[in-house]
């Protein structure tokens, strides 16, 4: 309607409507397009906050399940050393063979350190976050947990010791020495006998013959040593990397 009166002003050589009519014109497209941009920031705005929140969950999550893994790993170097200890003592387990074998299984225990990273993958995707801060207290954290990969390759250790222990203890080992719940790993260490004390000794003692054993396991057992407080201060910065997605939650209100 208003190109139609634009046009006849201009038949009608009636400059000043012209004007007035294309300066209507000309700034009803401008506003139409700041809106526009408006609501796409808006909505980009509020997705980056959605994509805020699910990673300070994702987060949170890790921190605790790094946690439990914290408590695991001390177990699982616990019981290497004790069965190093034995090895190195080149004494008879006696009447003690199956929690020596018990030992023996717990040292081989093995989970991965990797935290999750999908939410943080998936907003860099997309642009985000556009804090600039966010994005280095994140990247430092995961920093931290990559320069640990190492430990996520399963140990030499783990394969060969469980050659050598009767499938009739492993399997009673994991229905009673063995919990996992919510995720986390708890190794029983006064767990009943779950085979024979002659069955228990001979295990033992297949064990303690073979040559590498000794060796695959100071190997597994110094490499996770310092893993704990590894990932006690990877877990530090993970709480900071939360009071920042926090501190930037808090503007948007």
């Amino acid at each position: 309607m208003i190109l139609q009166r634009l046009a006849t002003s201009i038949r009608k050589q009636d400059w000043f409507t012209v004007f007035i009519e294309t300066l209507i014109v000309v700034l009803g497209v401008f506003l139409g397009l700041q809106l526009g941009n408006w609501n796409e920031a808006r909505a980009e705005r509020a997705q980056e906050t959605e994509l805020l929140r699910a990673l300070h969950q994702e987060i949170e999550t890790s921190i605790r399940l790094t946690d439990q893994k914290v408590d695991a790993i001390q177990q699982v170097v616990a019981a290497g050393k004790r069965s190093l200890d034995f090895l190195e003592s080149d004494e008879s387990c006696g009447d003690g063979c199956w929690i020596v074998l018990v030992d023996f299984f717990h040292a081989s225990q093995w989970q991965s350190i990797e935290v999750d990273r999908s939410t943080y993958d998936e907003m860099r995707r997309q642009g985000f976050p556009r804090s600039r801060d966010i994005v280095d207290v994140v990247e430092g954290y995961l920093a931290q947990n990559a320069t640990l990969s190492i430990t996520n390759e399963l140990p030499a250790y783990r394969s060969r010791v469980r050659q050598l222990i009767p499938f009739d203890a492993q399997e009673f080992y994991w229905d009673n020495c063995y919990i996992l719940n919510d995720g986390a790993e708890t190794y029983i260490l006064d767990c009943a006998k779950g085979i024979s004390d002659k069955a228990a000794e001979r295990a033992v003692g297949r064990i303690a013959d073979t040559p590498d054993i000794p060796l695959l396991l100071t190997e597994w057992v110094g490499l996770h040593t310092a893993t704990p407080a590894d990932l006690i201060v990877q877990n530090q910065t993970a709480e900071i990397a939360l009071e920042v997605i926090e501190a930037e939650l808090e503007r948007r209100q």
